[in-house]
């Protein structure tokens, strides 16, 4: 599972996605119901506040889902090397 920081990232995924797939950016956008366009933009990371429904729309065309978590959650391990200063 990848953490999606940025709207950079989250083009990258979806670009890997899609190149998985073995789909063009054309025949994701057709699938999706959103043109071309907006795939070459989000997957440049150009839409910071693309409507949220097209990019739904293009995730689950790409069978991709979203997990939302806790920014700040820290394993053990993660916890115990920013005590010892060694992140």
């Amino acid at each position: 599972m990848a953490v999606i920081r940025n709207e950079i990232e989250l083009g990258a995924a979806l670009r890997e996605r899609r190149e998985r797939a073995g789909l063009t950016q054309g025949q994701l956008a057709s699938r999706a119901g959103v043109s071309r366009g907006f795939i070459i933009d989000i997957e440049r990371g150009r839409r910071p506040r693309a409507e949220l429904n097209r990019v739904l729309a293009v995730m689950r065309t790409l069978d991709a889902a979203i997990t939302l978590t806790d920014h700040h959650a820290q394993t053990p391990e993660q916890a115990l090397a920013d005590l010892l200063g060694e992140s």
